[in-house]
C-alpha cells in the first residue's frame, strides 16, 4: 500500500473511515483547509462511495489552491454519473449509476455512484457496509438507463411497469468502487408501443459478485397507458368507497 495514498468516502461512512488509509470528505477537507502541512497530504486519492459532485470539486480545488500534486483515482464514478432522464430521478444526489456502456451483445456496464445525501441513506447508515436498498435502487436505475439509452426511441416518453424484481445479496458491499453488469436475457420488441425485457444485473466488487438482481419489465408508450391507469385508479377508489360503506352499514 502506498503510504501517501488514501481512500476518501462520504461522511455517512464514518465507521469505514476508522480503518487505516481511509478518510471522510470532511476529514480530508480539514487537512486541506490548513490543518496539515503539504508533506502530510496524500499524493493519491481513491474515490470511494458517498463522495458528492460538490465535495469532489471542492477537494480538487483545494489541492490546486495549495499547489499540491495529487492523482485522483476512480473519479469516473462521479464525473460520468448519468442524467436525470435515464435514471428517472430529478435530483442529482439521488442518481446512483454512471452512464451505461455497451460492452458486448446485450451486455452493458456501469459503476455505482453513491452520493452521501441521496434519499436512501439520508437518514442513517449502519456499520461499514452499503445498505442493500441502495443496490436495489441502483439495479432499478440500471435497467431504466439501459432501456432509455439503447432500446427506446429518444423522442417518445415511456412508462415502465415492473412485473418481477428478485434480488439476492451474497456478500457485504463496502463503500469502494462497485461495477454493475447488466445482461439482457430476453427481449420482445414485436409491438410498436412497448418493449418487454428480462435482465440480470450483477454488482461486482473486487471481482466478486456481491448482489444479483433479476428483473422482468415492460416499457409502454405513456400515451397508451395513461387512460388505462386512470380508469384502474377510479375503479380502485370506487371499490374502496363501497367497502367503507358496507363496513359502516355492518357496524350500524
Amino acid at each position: 500500500m502506498n503510504p501517501n495514498q488514501i481512500v476518501v468516502v462520504g461522511d455517512k461512512f464514518a465507521h469505514f473511515a476508522n480503518l487505516p488509509g481511509v478518510m471522510t470528505v470532511s476529514q480530508l477537507a480539514q487537512k486541506l483547509d490548513g490543518g496539515a502541512q503539504d508533506e502530510a497530504l496524500p499524493n493519491a486519492v481513491v474515490i470511494g462511495q458517498g463522495v458528492s459532485e460538490g465535495w469532489y470539486s471542492y477537494l480538487k480545488h483545494r489541492f490546486d489552491a495549495r499547489s499540491v500534486a495529487v492523482a485522483f483515482q476512480g473519479e469516473e464514478q462521479i464525473t460520468s454519473r448519468t442524467g436525470r432522464r435515464f435514471s428517472h430521478k430529478w435530483q442529482r444526489r439521488n442518481i446512483l449509476i454512471t452512464d451505461p456502456q455497451q460492452v458486448g451483445l446485450n451486455q452493458y456496464h456501469m459503476l455505482l455512484s453513491l452520493d452521501d445525501d441521496c434519499e436512501i441513506i439520508s437518514d442513517h447508515t449502519t456499520g461499514h457496509h452499503i445498505q442493500g436498498m441502495v443496490l436495489t435502487e441502483a439495479a432499478r436505475q440500471a435497467f431504466l438507463a439501459v432501456t432509455e439509452w439503447f432500446l427506446l426511441p429518444q423522442n417518445e416518453k415511456y412508462y415502465f411497469v415492473i412485473n418481477k424484481f428478485n434480488v439476492d445479496y451474497t456478500k457485504f458491499t463496502f463503500p469502494l468502487q462497485v461495477g454493475i453488469d447488466l445482461k439482457i436475457e430476453a427481449l420482445d420488441q414485436s409491438r410498436a408501443d412497448r418493449v418487454s425485457a428480462k435482465v440480470t444485473i450483477r454488482f461486482v466488487q473486487h471481482n466478486e459478485t456481491v448482489c444479483t438482481a433479476e428483473v422482468d419489465y415492460t416499457a409502454i408508450l405513456e400515451s397508451r397507458l395513461n387512460a388505462k391507469e386512470e380508469q384502474m385508479a377510479k375503479t380502485a377508489l370506487e371499490q374502496a368507497l363501497n367497502l367503507q360503506q358496507v363496513q359502516q352499514l355492518q357496524a350500524a
